[in-house]
């Protein structure tokens, strides 16, 4: 079969360089460097809860056993099992040393961009893409791949060390759609069974990035908009049968995250909000155009890892909502109309909103993040390197397109590399974000911590008395002024009038799980070391109804054994034993709890699991002694 004609000259040779071995090596390169001055980037915000202080991701040797342990906890994010898995394998290599989860998040930010160079590839092997761009697909697929690697939205998706969920979810999506181009290409050339491997491999591919995040929930419909407005150039038309298909998935989708009644779902997740669903909807149209407003105006001062944005209240509060929603209107109407003659900036359009989908639309989450576009930023990416071919091919010299193209590529690389310099260490990060929105609470409250940490106390201590002025009902600041004044200050009396405002708070119903959990978890720990039991138990309580850690019920068990409560603490370590079966202590504890109760034989069968742990341990050594005392004449053979 003649292949098409193309009519344009080629730009470059591939007997130049042997480009599928030394671009893929530059592409790492260029990744590695950009992000270089990152390897120390400190933990920050949410690594806390889901990696620094989370107990299920610290395991300390590499077996099947512990890797399903891991896949099985009860993280706080429960169904991004596997970007947790990634972190417990971190911890393993290197414990809490950030270096390695950077290293990592790095080599996946590059595989995604060698992805990106497959998938383009493929695209512009197709149709009319062929047709156009055949010729230089090789370098137009590269061209993309760089320029998106390269620009600086892509920052807080790979230097914000828990955002690996982000970035792997987007690996998997990618290697599904390459595996969808494959089984396009090989069930139009007559091999069936060669697609149907592609096809499965696709569908794993796609469960996987949904054990990383959520969001990669939405390509199944990123092929659709790829296949009928890019590759078929927007010649569709409405069947019954994809509308169908579209529809299912979308509720499957729906009933699987958001549970049996996923608008009930929707709607109690505005509790814990400022906002209200309407609001949101309104604000995400003004979002939507300042993440493209991000992309194209690539300015270090614009970016930042949160974005103060002001809420729509209304159509004219601001009135930047009626005119964002209004354009977004006519401009799909336009698109659309014009979807066959403009086939690109339609699927741009498309993707870019598709994409959107799952964090922009309904669910109650934060109203902007820049990690969101690392999706959506694909399209862009690709779309903006074909504009530039149609612009240029013809009309400038080959290197003078190089050049062009080398620069781009030098600016975007210098704006994420000095982008990243503000990730340095966390006082420098939170005084550049304070600089750029300068009423932010928890940028404010962060600055605080961070300058105590450093010991600089008057500093921290000033930030924290204005905010308990300010935020009066926030548990979390009350919870950080308390322990300043109790372990900093040492003004025990400041720090019971504000321990009364945390009681006072929790009484009238102002805690906040998602939020708070983590301050209640602090103070707790806190008040146990003290000797403070009752005090503990009360905060444990709160905890236990949200925070589903073994910890925490550990915790409580400890407290209730303290204060001569067998019973309860008998029931306590049971379910703290039942989330690790496996652990020394849990055995023990349970074991002990047993005993106190009269349970001697299970006890004593489970002080015997704990004294033969392979983990050995202190827990080994008080089961074994607790044993001779306790179980000398009974059968403890478990």
């Amino acid at each position: 079969m003649t292949p098409a004609p193309n009519h344009h000259k080629e730009v470059f040779s591939l007997k130049i360089i042997p480009g599928w071995i030394l671009l893929p090596l530059l592409l790492f390169a260029a990744v590695f460097v950009i992000y270089s001055n990152t390897l120390k980037s400190p933990f920050l915000f949410d690594d806390f809860p889901n990696i620094v202080h989370n107990p299920f991701i610290h395991v300390h040797q590499l077996s099947l056993d512990n890797i399903l342990q891991v896949w099985q906890a009860d993280h706080p994010n429960k169904r991004r099992k596997l970007a947790y898995v990634s972190f417990a394998l971190n911890y393993l290599a290197g414990g809490d040393s950030v270096v390695g989860y950077h290293l990592v998040n790095v080599a996946i930010h590059a595989a995604c961009g060698l992805l990106c160079v497959l998938f383009f590839y493929q695209t512009l092997s197709c149709g009319w893409l062929e047709a156009r761009y055949g010729a230089q697909k090789f370098w137009i697929a590269w061209a993309a791949a760089f320029l998106w690697v390269a620009h600086p939205i892509q920052v807080n998706a790979v230097t914000y060390i828990v955002q690996r969920m982000t970035s792997l979810a987007v690996f998997f999506a990618l290697l599904t759609m390459v595996n969808w181009m494959a089984l396009r290409k090989g069930w139009r050339q007559g091999c069936y069974i060669r697609s149907g491997f592609y096809g499965i491999a696709a569908i794993i591919a796609w469960l996987l990035g949904l054990s990383c995040k959520e969001n990669v929930a939405i390509v199944p419909f990123l092929i659709l908009v790829h296949e009928f407005f890019l590759l078929r150039k927007g010649t569709c038309r409405i069947q019954w049968r994809w509308i169908i298909v579209s529809a299912t998935t979308l509720l499957m989708i729906g009933f699987y995250f958001l549970g049996s009644d996923p608008f009930q779902g929707i709607i109690q997740g505005y509790a814990a909000r400022d906002f209200t669903l309407f609001q949101r909807l309104m604000t995400e149209t003004r979002v939507l155009w300042f993440y493209l407003y991000l992309f194209f105006v690539p300015l270090v001062s614009n970016f930042a890892l949160f974005h103060d944005f002001q809420i729509s209240t209304g159509l004219l509060t601001p009135v930047t909502t009626l005119l964002s929603t209004v354009c977004w209107m006519v401009g799909l109407i336009i698109i659309w109309w014009n979807r066959k003659k403009w086939p690109v900036l339609t699927w741009m359009a498309l993707w870019f909103l598709c994409a959107h989908l799952v964090e922009s639309t309904v669910i109650a989450l934060e109203l902007v993040f820049e990690h969101r576009m690392y999706l959506p930023s694909i399209a862009l990416s690709f779309g903006i390197v074909l504009f530039g071919f149609d612009l240029l091919d013809g009309k400038i010299p080959r290197y003078g397109i190089i050049s062009i193209f080398m620069l781009i590529l030098i600016v975007l690389g210098s704006a994420t590399y000095v982008r990243n310099m503000e990730f340095g260490d966390a006082i420098r990060l939170y005084r550049s974000e304070l600089e750029k929105y300068p009423a932010s609470q928890r940028i404010k409250l962060s600055l605080a911590i961070a300058l105590n940490q450093k010991g600089q106390y008057s500093e921290g201590g000033k930030i924290l008395y204005e905010l308990s002025a300010k935020y009066p009902d926030s548990i979390l600041i009350q919870k950080h002024l308390y322990l300043f004044q109790a372990l900093i200050e040492k003004k025990p009396r400041d720090a019971e009038i504000s321990y009364g405002k945390i009681v006072g708070l929790l009484e009238r119903g102002c805690y906040l799980p998602y939020v708070d959990s983590d301050a209640l978890w602090d103070l707790a720990n806190y008040f146990f070391s003290k000797g403070k039991v009752k005090r503990t138990l009360y905060l444990l309580d709160y905890l236990v109804k949200n925070y589903q850690y073994k910890l925490v019920w550990f915790l409580k068990g400890q407290c209730h054994a303290l204060l001569g409560e067998r019973q309860k603490a008998a029931k306590v370590f049971k379910v703290a034993w039942e989330m690790d079966r496996t652990n020394a202590m849990m055995q023990y504890w349970y074991g002990k709890s047993l005993l106190r109760v009269g349970e001697n034989v299970m006890g004593c069968s489970m002080l015997q699991m704990a004294a033969d742990n392979p983990d050995q341990g202190q827990a080994a050594q008080l089961s074994q002694e607790l044993l001779k005392i306790e179980c000398s004449s009974n059968s403890t053979t478990p």
